[in-house]
Order: structure tokens, then sequence, then C-alpha cells
């Protein structure tokens, strides 16, 4: 139990130990359903666009914080039940590049991933290391796709420092959620360009939310 002191003026809750398939509508019902109060934002946390396991809710107010925290304290989510407990305001991962330019460096970590737009960017995983951006728009061209951030419309999700992958990662926005939705179904478990590289480069994508 935190004492009552950590708690003071703060405004976020964590949730813990949430399935990782669970999306924002699971985590809306659970406000409606345990009566919670001034809640203004439900975000999923994630490293590099995958799901952490953990969630954040912000409140309105201070006060709302402990009735909050004993409405939780049974609650489940699906058939995992959940710890929640109050937080710090959480921090998003993004910053600039360690290559000393001012390019924004997509990192996927932290509440929503970092992003605004919601339900509208995809995540794909399993891309050949290293592939261009603009073999990846490319690769996609058959899907109605934004810009992301002002950039063209496939942005690699960078490594962490110090580690290596043959496998990349790309972040991109389409223009609709139900086009967003279409690219995860029919890319989600497919091989890249198996002609060339046979079973060696499966895909996996699903929507950020």
């Amino acid at each position: 139990m935190i004492p009552r002191f950590v708690d003071e003026g703060r405004t976020h809750i964590q949730l813990r130990e949430l399935p990782r398939s669970a999306l924002l509508t699971d985590l809306r019902r659970l406000c409606i359903r345990n009566q919670l109060l001034g809640v203004t934002d439900v975000a999923i946390d994630y490293h590099r666009f995958l799901p952490t396991g953990r969630a954040y809710l912000t409140l309105a107010h201070t006060k709302h914080l402990q009735k909050n925290l004993q409405a939780l304290e049974k609650a489940s989510v699906g058939s995992l039940t959940i710890k929640a407990t109050s937080a710090p305001p959480p921090r998003s991962g993004h910053g600039l590049d360690r290559k000393g330019t001012q390019r924004k460096v997509f990192s996927g970590n932290g509440p929503h991933g970092g992003i605004s737009s919601r339900m509208k960017h995809v995540v794909i995983w399993g891309l050949p290391g290293k592939i261009s951006e603009e073999a990846v728009e490319n690769y996609l061209r058959d899907f109605r796709l934004d810009n992301v951030d002002g950039k063209i419309g496939a942005v690699k999700v960078e490594l962490p420092a110090n580690t290596f992958s043959l496998y990349s990662r790309y972040l991109v926005r389409p223009t609709s959620m139900p086009e967003a939705h279409r690219l995860v179904r029919k890319l989600h478990m497919t091989y890249y360009q198996p002609e060339h590289w046979g079973r060696r480069y499966q895909l996996r994508a699903r929507v950020v939310y």
C-alpha cells in the first residue's frame, strides 16, 4: 500500500497486469463498470509500439484519486485481476536522433506510443533490417497512407541505443481507422516478398491505440 502522502497532488492512475490484447474500449468499460470519477483520458502504455500490459488513467482533479483507487481494488479486465496505483505523469518516448540532427525519433514508448492521433497508426515489424522508408512505402502502395509527423508515409521505429536487429519496425498512418484495420488484416502473418526471400521475413502488424 502506498502511503497517502505519496498520492498527494497526483492525477494519474497506473493500471498493471492487463491483458496485452486489451483495447481502449475495454478500459473505458472498466471505468464505467467501476463508476470511476473524473477520468479525462485513458492511455495504453507501449514499448516500441507494442503493449506493455500497463495503462494510465488521467483524472480531472486529485480529489478523485482515492475513491477511484478503492473502486479498482478488485477490478478485472477480461479474466485477469488488475492492479491500480497512483502514479506521477507518465513520460512519452520521443526525442532527437542519436546522430545529433534535429530529426524526431519515434521510439514508440509511453502512453499512446507517444503519438497524438488515436487508432490511425499501424506498427509493422519483421521487415528486413536495412529496408528503407521509401521501400516500405512502395511495398504498401496499395494502401492509402498519410504522412507521419509531416514525413513520408512510413517512418522507422528506432532501436534502443547499443542494440542490433536483423529485422526492422515501421510506423505508418493510414488515412482512416477502417483503412488501418484493412492494412492489418491484409498484412499480419504474411511474408515480405516471399518470391525472393521465401519465409525469412514474416510480418506482423497491429493498430496503435
